[in-house]
């Protein structure tokens, strides 16, 4: 496709121009934010993909919510989308959630003393009133906002005198409009991201305590980031609604993903969860904290979207349920939560640590006018009202949305409020051009160079805490017994490295052990480029394990900040520790050449340094010889394993060859290492060659840590 009759989205999707209007292939989050900045009116018709939603981008497909509010609230009218059946019911289904909010709630279980509690909400109420039609004086329905038009597979239909065949043999979408031709690929994807790829040179060290806006703005403003936030506590991160590609942006910031290792979701508008996924499979287990009623959302509209069972998707994540206003210790914070006034169930929270409270108010409407009113109508009950109107001002950090009623807090509420008060709150959820010129009311400063680094009185135990949070992420230090720790602070030191410093060189003696804390760094074997280390990263440890020369070149990209460990203390900390064979272990493998392996593997190359040496710990190098049988059709498939010299073939039940297995080939979808699927081909080494197996029970145990790769394999036809 190509010339001026498909308009490619910087953000993904693809636009025709018919005689109905603009028809657009797909819907990214955001995605109104293209058309607003091309000039372009926002497109009424849309077609949704095949796949509604990414594995290579790990986001949605079809975002439609702001489509349908935009078309629906400014245009008055609502959207069409052309869809197949199943699709439909899962569009109208995650729309429905993210519109009118849970049909069943159970808050009781979420309040102290449940019902009884003085300030428990009658939700529903709450939710009828945001949800009522604005000029019917009716409950707000589906249809209100999308007109499904079904396509049949392998079949013609027409709407408005243009026609639609979906070849579903191709994967491709036929339109022709009054005799122009359209063909669109109906197999959409995208991994582009607005993101661009390492180019920053800055290093960033995270607070005690702070917070990294890492947007203030809302989805239908084109020049500005949706607002999400990363609140630092002991060193340590904490991702609020985490906006799109925010979870890839930090990673750019060089932030190593485990620095942030938690997410806070406040409800399920698209604006505020679309990037959770993101972040659940980026690399290893991510703890959410939310309401059980807000996670059950999450869970059913993620499901919808993805087509994965509920179940599953649960699996992938560490869930922390919330108690409403009872405190909770996150990375040493006690944080307290409460509903705020939304159209869905939506949460705010306080943080107190070490002296100093910082309020997070979220999406909600806040005026004592409003409360007044929906007190009159029976929404509010006496303990509700009185619990939303005291809201307390007096805090050292306000972080405070002002959007549009009434579903937001208007400007004019923030305006009324003291100087005093004012030079503590932070806007976000806005636009700055809306904030009037000598208001005293500040936007939240975005970006990680403008983190707030809130003073808080220094704990003897603070350094320590952070170091400890960052090595109890890496993989070879999760054998370490508590009572090492004390030994480790004991022996690292920091060290400052400046761009373009040689920190290892090839061929040398190994000297010291180095952790990344902050910084980007090449490594170089024989004058080739292996791999890109950022924080998080460690190196050095094969040259001391194995008392061998160093076998590449390490040069900082920008300036580093690192933890650094003599090789004497370094072994003498290993000694008699599991670690100790690991890392022989990781020397050996890596001898044989299991990081070629894995870089030749379009699956395994994208992961992070550190998902590749957990993959590399699994490693068991074996030989295999010509004509050997390595997997057995109609047996279960017990180990997984890569190739690495030589070369196999995949055989049919027939005996014919489907495929020939050369260096970086993998063998062990999930699906048959448990059983879920039955194998009908054989594995024989095709020469003499070697392999890298893995037991099966540790292979699942690696997909568990990094959701992302168990759910791209499920979806493979191979093995």
């Amino acid at each position: 496709m190509s010339g001026d009759k498909y308009i490619y989205l910087p953000k993904g999707g693809i636009i025709i121009d018919t005689s109905i209007g603009a028809i657009q292939l797909g819907a990214p989050p955001e995605t109104i934010k293209d058309s607003m900045s091309l000039n372009r009116a926002v497109p009424t018709y849309y077609i949704a993909p095949k796949n509604l939603f990414s594995h290579k981008k790990m986001s949605s497909l079809i975002d439609i919510e702001f489509p349908c509010y935009f078309n629906y609230y400014v245009l008055h009218k609502s959207i069409t989308i052309f869809c197949t059946k199943r699709q439909s019911e899962a569009i109208g289904g995650f729309f429905s959630e993210s519109y009118f909010g849970p049909k069943e709630l159970n808050l009781e279980i979420e309040y102290i003393d449940g019902k009884n509690n003085p300030y428990f909400p009658d939700m529903k109420k709450e939710l009828e009133y945001f949800s009522t039609h604005p000029k019917e004086n009716r409950p707000m329905v589906l249809k209100d906002f999308i007109e499904f038009v079904i396509l049949q597979e392998n079949k013609t239909i027409s709407y408005k005198g243009i026609t639609f065949y979906l070849d579903v043999n191709s994967n491709k979408i036929l339109i022709n409009d009054k005799g122009v031709e359209y063909e669109l690929d109906w197999n959409l994807d995208y991994d582009n991201s607005e993101v661009k790829k390492n180019e920053s040179d800055s290093i960033f060290l995270p607070p005690s305590f702070g917070i990294t806006t890492l947007g203030s703005s809302h989805g239908f403003d084109p020049k500005g980031k949706t607002s999400g936030f990363i609140f630092w506590i002991n060193g340590s991160g904490i991702m609020i609604d985490p906006p799109i590609d925010s979870a890839l942006w930090l990673i750019d910031e060089n932030v190593d993903p485990r620095m942030v290792n938690s997410v806070i979701l406040t409800h399920c508008h698209s604006d505020h969860d679309a990037g959770v996924m993101q972040k659940i499979l980026q690399e290893g287990r991510v703890t959410l904290y939310t309401t059980s009623t807000i996670f059950t959302s999450f869970i059913k509209k993620t499901s919808l979207l993805t087509g994965l069972n509920e179940i599953d998707i649960v699996e992938l994540i560490d869930f922390i349920p919330v108690m409403i206003g009872k405190p909770i210790n996150i990375n040493g914070a006690m944080v307290t939560f409460s509903y705020r006034l939304h159209s869905i169930p939506t949460i705010g929270f306080e943080v107190f640590f070490k002296g100093k409270t910082v309020v997070y108010t979220s999406d909600h409407l806040n005026g004592k006018k409003y409360f007044d009113n929906l007190k009159e109508l029976g929404v509010l009950p006496d303990g509700r009202y009185e619990e939303l109107s005291n809201f307390n001002w007096r805090k050292d950090i306000i972080i405070h949305e002002a959007g549009i009623p009434p579903l937001h807090t208007p400007i004019e509420v923030l305006l009324e409020l003291p100087d005093e008060v004012k030079k503590n709150i932070f806007l976000v959820h806005t636009d700055k051009s809306k904030i009037p010129e000598g208001s005293n009311l500040t936007v939240s400063p975005t970006g990680l160079s403008n983190t707030m680094n809130i003073q808080v009185q220094a704990s003897v135990h603070s350094e320590s805490v952070q170091i400890l949070n960052l090595v109890s992420g890496l993989d070879m230090f999760m054998d370490i017994k508590f009572e090492k720790a004390a030994e480790f602070l004991s022996i690292i030191k920091y060290r400052r490295f400046k761009k373009g410093e040689c920190l290892i060189k090839e061929g040398d003696f190994g000297r010291r052990f180095y952790i990344i804390v902050a910084g980007r760094a090449k490594l170089i074997e024989k004058g080739l480029e292996k791999a890109i280390l950022t924080s998080g990263s460690y190196f050095g440890e094969t040259a001391l394990i194995l008392n061998s020369l160093t076998t590449g070149t390490l040069i900082a990209l920008t300036d580093i900040v690192a933890m650094v460990i003599e090789k004497e203390d370094f072994l003498m900390f290993l000694a008699n520790t599991p670690v100790y064979e690991k890392l022989k272990k990781l020397g050996s493998v890596r001898s044989q050449g299991s990081w070629e392996a894995i870089e030749l593997n379009p699956l395994f190359n994208s992961m992070t340094i550190n998902q590749k040496n957990q993959l590399e710990l699994l490693f068991n190098f074996e030989k295999v010889n010509k004509n050997d049988v390595i997997v057995h059709s109609n047996k279960a498939l017990d180990f997984a394993f890569i190739w690495n010299t030589g070369s196999g073939v995949i055989k049919d039940k027939n005996n014919k060859i489907e495929k020939i297995l050369k260096k970086g080939d993998f063998v062990g979808n999930p699906m048959y290492l448990v059983g879920e699927k039955a194998l009908d081909k054989t594995v024989i080494a095709d020469s003499d060659s070697t392999i890298f197996k893995i037991n099966w029970d540790s292979m699942l145990k690696f997909y568990q840590k990094n959701p992302r790769i168990l759910l791209e394999l499920r979806d493979m036809d191979e093995y």
